[in-house]
């Protein structure tokens, strides 16, 4: 029988549980994508702003005429990471983090920071990537953490549908929860949720590219391309990861 003493108070334990339970990781990120986003907003001028985001936005013109463009040659090096920190709208900016938290949030707890960091990082460099592909002459500019949050949703789909191991104590009999197997490629076509999940992602992606109109939004502004990079490179990122820290 249990001991009424041991046991908490359900409104106890509710009135001291955290409001907002994502990784500090990934709650400083939303944090700082949200400051930059309002600072800038607030203190620049329509035509400020513009040169701030072809500043730290990825422009692909900028591969040809660099020493012309804000930030001159040494853009070509930040330009990559720092477009996923500016976002065009508040919209824009609050369905990448409500992404972010969703699929951040179990990347950041298998791997920890670092790991989160690289995921992260990878994504954003393969969604420029997968960009720079498409629209290599183009004079667009590309801006907003798309490609990283998808390389983050691509990594989680190695391990989000797996079933949880555990282990039992041989001595005391407890049942201690291991987490959760990273798939194979393999392992996940034979898996009708994880191929449902990808071939859903990937067919509303292709048709913001493809037929922009039927969309209903200009394919200009969905860099489609830059999702469907980060993806798979978030995917692979994380076997990669998985090598390194266990």
């Amino acid at each position: 029988m249990n001991n009424p003493e041991n046991q908490q108070n359900p409104q106890e334990t509710g009135k001291n549980a955290p409001i907002v339970n994502l990784p500090p990781i990934v709650t400083a990120l939303i944090v700082l994508m949200v400051l930059i986003h309002f600072c800038a907003q607030v203190i620049l001028t329509d035509e400020s702003l513009y040169r701030f985001f072809l500043t730290f936005g990825f422009a692909p013109i900028r591969l040809q005429y660099a020493p012309e463009m804000p930030g001159g040659i040494g853009a070509l090096f930040w330009t990559p990471f720092t477009h996923g920190f500016l976002h065009a709208d508040w919209m824009h900016l609050t369905f990448n983090m409500l992404w972010l938290a969703v699929f951040g949030t179990p990347i950041a707890r298998r791997y920890g920071p670092y790991g989160f960091g690289v995921v992260f990082g990878l994504g954003l460099i393969g969604g420029v990537i997968g960009y720079l592909i498409v629209h290599f002459n183009s004079v667009a500019i590309l801006i907003g953490a798309s490609g990283a949050v998808s390389a983050l949703m691509g990594g989680a789909l190695r391990f989000m549908y797996q079933p949880l191991l555990k282990a039992v104590d041989e001595e005391t009999g407890e049942v201690r929860i291991l987490g959760r197997r990273l798939a194979t490629p393999a392992e996940l076509l034979k898996d009708q949720r994880a191929v449902g999940f990808t071939v859903v992602w990937m067919g509303v992606n292709l048709l913001f590219g493809l037929f922009p109109q039927l969309m209903g939004m200009d394919g200009a502004s969905v860099a489609w391309e830059a999702h469907i990079a980060g993806f798979i490179t978030g995917f692979f990122a994380v076997a990669w990861l998985e090598r390194r820290l266990f």
